[in-house]
């Protein structure tokens, strides 16, 4: 199975929940555990450092802190299955450009590139990451064993630019709003959908045809989104309730989407 065949269990504003995230990732005390986190990032007005909190209003720690957790967790479980981790970003002081390699440099600074699949894996031969992601581009869950995602969110132009600045060297993938389009072209795969929109089942079977794109449900509180989610096809489910039989996978926090995307010649 690849990468976007795949369904995966994540908590949605990772750091406000309970368990805290490294027993989120290793599912100590959970009936099954996360494969995907969420982390909001603030950033400084006047350098390129950032928290994980909601505003500027909250105390959160440093996202370099959590990111060394991380990757401490995920050296010691070598073998884990692929950790997808969405970064939320909920400001864009300071020039978007060098806020590119700024990040990247952060990644690849904890992490190290050889744990991080990036876009330029997906593109391959390819023309653009879209196109790359359709012709069937991404790898298989065993292939990425280990390895991490991220993918930029929240401020859309920070994200857009991002996305655009040389594809093929950066370190993150970046969302878009997967409610109205399913892209031919272009540098985005990530669909980013909120469950409570009224258009949101729409949205999911406008994507349930077509490989490549990775579409997540954010804001999961209810049995019947949870339901919708699984059942529509989204490969990431992302909720804040982590520990009820209902709001599962089967115990590995990930399994084949219930409605495969197959390619087309």
């Amino acid at each position: 199975m690849r990468y976007d065949q795949v369904a995966f269990k994540g908590s949605h504003d990772s750091i406000d929940r309970k368990p805290a995230i490294l027993a989120q990732l290793a599912g100590a005390g959970l009936v099954e555990r996360c494969c995907a986190l969420e982390l909001d990032l603030v950033q400084d007005e006047n350098e390129f450092v950032w928290r994980v909190q909601h505003g500027a209003g909250d105390d959160g720690p440093p996202l370099k802190k959590i990111l060394k957790e991380i990757a401490g967790w995920s050296r010691d479980t070598a073998e884990h299955t692929v950790l997808t981790i969405h970064l939320d970003l909920k400001n864009a002081p300071l020039d978007h450009a060098e806020f590119a390699d700024a990040m990247d440099e952060l990644l690849v600074g904890v992490f190290g590139r050889r744990r991080i699949y990036s876009p330029a894996s997906v593109i391959g031969t390819r023309e653009d990451l879209v196109r790359g992601a359709r012709a069937g581009g991404w790898a298989t869950i065993e292939a990425l064993k280990g390895k991490i995602v991220f993918c930029l969110s929240g401020n859309g132009k920070r994200k857009h630019d991002y996305a655009s600045n040389s594809p093929g060297a950066r370190v993150c993938f970046a969302d878009f709003a997967g409610s109205k389009w399913v892209p031919a072209k272009g540098d985005r795969v990530f669909a980013n959908m909120f469950v409570a929109a009224q258009g949101y089942p729409g949205s999911l079977k406008r994507f349930s045809d077509h490989a490549g794109f990775i579409t997540r449900g954010y804001n999961i509180v209810t049995r019947q989104t949870w339901q919708i989610s699984d059942t529509g096809g989204a490969n990431i489910l992302s909720t804040d309730i982590l520990n009820k039989n209902d709001y599962s996978l089967g115990g590995a926090g990930h399994r084949p989407l219930s409605k495969l995307r197959l390619l087309k010649p």
